[in-house]
């Protein structure tokens, strides 16, 4: 029992068709959206972006924007898109594999068919995945300059060891190498860029967006219902959802702050009410329960928001043509450096303009995704800002124009004309630049055996990848993914039980 939220019921519905807010457009709030629309809900998707919804699924950041397609541009030009967050998708599970069939049909995703592998540290050499395999991958490490494995930059830092998990620094970005089984699980990227698969995903389901709104505050109203307090600049749907009551509430937003205050504010009314409440002692005690286990999971949250974050720097850079083909891979992890732990040929992706093929195109596309160890390290020193972007730029760009010069020096291709003496990689690239994702992946969760965490009596439900037990899924975006799947399924129940 509750003393200061009534259990949902027929007459306290606010809407005829029950509307539900969805707090964060990435993949966790796109997908329990499109739940919720297809079960006679009516979701409003609302994200703090200002380029529209998508989450680490955007790539509008990048300084490389002259080679990349603005949605009103798709399908004009010879620009190349790059994909400056999340850059490939999988599915183990079975209910996201059906999802991916539909959106693959529905041509929002296509298969992305590459030169996959492990790629060795600077001297070493490319090892495709049909050699490599799974075996002995996952929590490998990363191989110092000695051969041996370790940890992170600093073999006595428990706080660094304590962060590393299957997904990030540990010799195998997100398992692509481990996880490469094209036959029963096929890798994907969106179609056109990745930054498009949530607003297309909206836009064929009919779910309406509000970005450029950040809320700071979500709390409930006498009789039942949701209010939000909501921030934009300039954004004319702001006054109008700040004066809109929602049925229910899905927080999917990838910052854990917002789910942790209104859980705390949840707690501090029931304890509230039950004061003000003529109960039993049993009762009493019951109430005291619930507001204990709230201010519990409050707590966990935060804790999430404080220390659970872990960051990454994305990297694109722009390399001569004719050096870009003598790289014998289109993806690949790479365990042996500190700097890099992954890298992708942009236009090998389906959808990108394949600029390789015509020798008369300066430039060919390449992404890196950083070391969270690299990527902390930069940021500790200068913080978020543009100083820290560019010093991650040049680093990365470094460390990228050596593995690929490494990867192509069979050819020659990326090596001086020699005089007599030894030969070195002389591409850098043309143009680069750096993204930085303070809060790219989780470094733990609440541990919960289920996708979502679900309060009936509130209908609130908290979604994202922080919320199943570590690594229980292969990626990241995967548990995103089904998170956002069961809020879904586990809001629109509340309404369906009252028909």
């Amino acid at each position: 029992r509750t003393y200061w939220q009534p259990m949902a019921t027929p007459n306290n519905l606010r809407n005829a068709v029950p509307r539900i807010a969805v707090v964060g457009g990435g993949i966790s709030g796109t997908l329990a959206s499109l739940v919720l629309k297809n079960r006679n809900c009516s979701p409003l998707l609302i994200d703090r972006g200002n380029g529209g919804v998508g989450g680490r699924l955007r790539s509008n950041r990048s300084k490389l924007a002259h080679y990349q397609q603005s949605p009103d541009q798709q399908g004009r030009g010879n620009e190349c898109v790059v994909d400056a967050g999340v850059q490939f998708f999988r599915a183990s599970s079975p209910d996201l594999a059906t999802v991916f069939g539909m959106l693959e049909r529905a041509r929002m995703l296509s298969v992305w068919e590459g030169r996959f592998g492990l790629l060795g540290s600077r001297g070493g050499g490319f090892l495709p995945s049909s050699i490599v395999g799974g075996a002995g991958l996952r929590g490998m490490g990363r191989v110092g300059p000695d051969g041996t494995v370790s940890a992170s930059y600093d073999e006595d830092s428990k706080e660094q060891k304590a962060h590393m998990q299957q997904h990030t620094d540990a010799g195998d970005f997100c398992g692509f190498v481990q996880h490469h089984t094209p036959d029963t699980t096929p890798t994907y990227v969106a179609s056109g860029s990745n930054t498009n698969l949530c607003p297309a995903i909206c836009a064929q389901a009919g779910i309406d967006t509000v970005s450029d709104a950040l809320v700071v505050k979500a709390s409930t109203v006498p009789g039942g219902g949701w209010k939000l307090e909501v921030e934009g600049n300039g954004n004319d749907d702001i006054g109008a959802l700040n004066n809109t009551i929602f049925d229910g509430l899905v927080l999917a937003t990838h910052d854990a702050s917002l789910a942790a205050s209104t859980v705390k504010f949840i707690a501090n009314a029931e304890a509230e009410a039950s004061q003000s409440a003529e109960i039993s002692e049993a009762d009493a005690a019951a109430g005291g329960s619930i507001q204990d286990r709230l201010n519990h999971l409050g707590d966990d949250l935060q804790s999430l928001r404080d220390d659970g974050r872990l960051p990454l720097f994305t990297w694109s850079g722009r390399f001569d043509n004719e050096f870009s083909q003598s790289i014998p891979f289109d993806g690949a992890s790479v365990p042996g450096s500190h700097t890099v732990q992954f890298l992708a040929r942009e236009a090998s992706k389906p959808g990108r303009v394949k600029q390789e093929q015509d020798t008369t195109k300066e430039d060919a596309i390449w992404t890196a995704v950083s070391t969270s160890a690299f990527a902390a390290d930069v940021l500790k020193r200068l913080g978020s800002t543009r100083e820290a972007s560019e010093e991650a730029s040049q680093i990365m760009s470094d460390e990228v124009s050596a593995l690929l010069a490494s990867a192509a020096s069979a050819n020659e291709i990326g090596m001086n004309a020699g005089d007599g003496k030894s030969k070195s990689p002389v591409y850098q690239p043309r143009d680069a630049s750096a993204v930085r994702w303070a809060s790219a992946l989780t470094s733990k969760t609440l541990g919960l055996k289920e996708d979502s965490v679900t309060l009936a009596p509130w209908r609130l439900a908290i979604c994202g990848d922080f919320i199943r037990e570590q690594d229980a899924h292969e990626t990241p975006f995967e548990a995103a993914a089904l998170s956002g799947l069961e809020a879904g399924e586990r809001v629109a129940s509340f309404f369906a039980q009252q028909e």
